[in-house]
């Protein structure tokens, strides 16, 4: 199906430099979604790096654990391998 613009209300098809210039726009935008994926990644491990979370990667003595310090150093490492596609 040809792709088209309203020109007053009417459906006009594209030309064909128009078409070029929409096809090599859908491409941009297709050749951008592993930065994309990649950045939506990052955002949601960051987000999970809560007061909460980061308070049981503190040291023992401080109040937090182990665990939460394998968990926060296993999240940020999911963060850097997510850095690395970008």
């Amino acid at each position: 199906m040809a792709r088209h613009h309203m020109v007053n209300n009417i459906a006009v098809a594209f030309s064909a430099e128009e078409e070029k210039v929409a096809d090599a726009e859908d491409k941009a935008w297709e050749d951008g979604k592993a930065v994309r994926d990649a950045l939506a990644e990052i955002q949601k491990l960051e987000s999970q790096e809560t007061p909460r979370r980061l308070a049981e990667a503190l040291p023992d003595d401080a109040g937090g654990s182990a665990d939460g310090r394998a968990w926060l150093k296993a999240n940020r490492d999911k963060i850097i391998a997510e850095r690395a596609k970008l």
